[in-house]
């Protein structure tokens, strides 16, 4: 026999409220107390509930034919001033694909900054929660860290990238160990075989030691590898840099902008003496290096939190889910280019 669909009247009389009170609880709406919402979605819950897709879709829609009635998602940063973000070119991205995805799905950003003078994670929770703002995109912290004290129940949230160390939030971020195994399968193919990783402890911490983990993977699997001890520090400075370069003299060296920097002002000629292979590709133009695609990476942080909040889904997720996007490569003049006695043996990523 077919499913009988139990309706929202169904919870409606079981819960002994009116209609416009279930569907205003299940889509999380203000204006209930919380033990009335609970109780009507935890009923909701236990008779099999289950919001129609087509009304849904029907919904979305009508969302996006009134421009000026869009639903608003909270853009959140932690910077002292609005849009102090925007000097960071990879956020810039991010917020670029977050605000195209959002108006497709019906919905617009709003940035609050939980940094600006006077505010707090409390206050602005409380903000949010009476501006009927349902979904936070957490744009890349400033610092890397955690938001403690903000009313995380009320809303369907997700953070862009690894800089939000708790709660543990959906997160959406390029994965590391594939930025690494990429950027070595390249160098391999230009003939470097001594490649230097440079990155500082804190960094390589955060995000679960997969740069070095990758580097150490290369070097033992790898015929004919030199073995280059890598830089791990926080005494992140040039003569600290300089000092390992000239004791290991790697043929290329894989690092983040800063250590491109040093090295010209060093007057090591690059690709010549060295090559650099840069890890984020945002942080500088004109170099070889990886593509983070951070504009895919906002998009899909705010496809999660539309789809949670049209499931009505809100609160610190019980299991987080972890979206990989995926990088890509960008050729550049700060490597040589690609021997052809080692194009037939390049292997590709696993």
């Amino acid at each position: 026999m077919p499913e009988i669909r139990v309706a929202i009247a169904d919870v409606a009389r079981a819960a002994g409220v009116s209609k416009m009170t279930v569907s205003r609880a299940l889509r999380g709406e203000r204006g209930l107390s919380d033990d009335t919402r609970s109780r009507i979605q935890s009923l909701a819950d236990q008779m099999g509930y289950r919001p129609d897709p087509a009304v849904s879709d029907l919904m979305g829609r009508l969302r996006k034919s009134r421009v000026t009635g869009l639903e608003p998602l909270a853009w959140l940063t932690t910077y002292e001033k609005i849009g102090g973000w925007r000097d960071n070119p990879g956020t810039v991205e991010m917020y670029r694909g977050a605000t195209e995805r959002a108006q497709k799905l019906g919905f617009r950003l709003e940035e609050f900054s939980l940094k600006t003078p006077g505010m707090t994670p409390r206050r602005l929770s409380h903000i949010l929660y009476n501006q009927g703002i349902r979904g936070i995109v957490v744009a890349p912290l400033y610092e890397h860290g955690a938001i403690e004290g903000f009313s995380w129940q009320h809303f369907a949230a997700a953070c862009c990238g690894h800089s939000l160390l708790s709660p543990h939030l959906h997160r959406v971020s390029v994965d590391q160990f594939d930025v690494l195994r990429l950027a070595w399968a390249r160098l391999l193919e230009r003939g470097y075989r001594r490649v230097g990783l440079c990155v500082s402890a804190n960094d390589n911490d955060r995000i679960g030691l997969r740069w070095q983990a990758v580097n150490l993977l290369e070097q033992a699997t790898r015929a004919g590898i030199g073995v280059v001890p890598p830089m791990l520090t926080n005494d992140w400075s040039p003569d600290v840099f300089l000092r390992w370069y000239e004791t290991h003299r790697p043929d290329v060296v894989l690092s983040l902008v800063d250590v491109y920097r040093w090295m010209k002002a060093a007057g090591i000629r690059i690709p010549q003496e060295c090559g650099v292979c840069l890890l984020r590709l945002d942080q500088a133009k004109g170099v070889a290096g990886v593509d983070h695609r951070f504009a895919d990476i906002g998009a899909a942080a705010v496809s999660i939190v539309a789809s949670e909040v049209a499931a009505n889904q809100f609160g610190i997720p019980a299991i987080r889910h972890s979206v990989s996007v995926e990088c890509a490569w960008q050729d550049g003049p700060t490597l040589r280019s690609p021997s052809n006695t080692r194009r037939a043996t390049t292997l590709a990523i696993a």
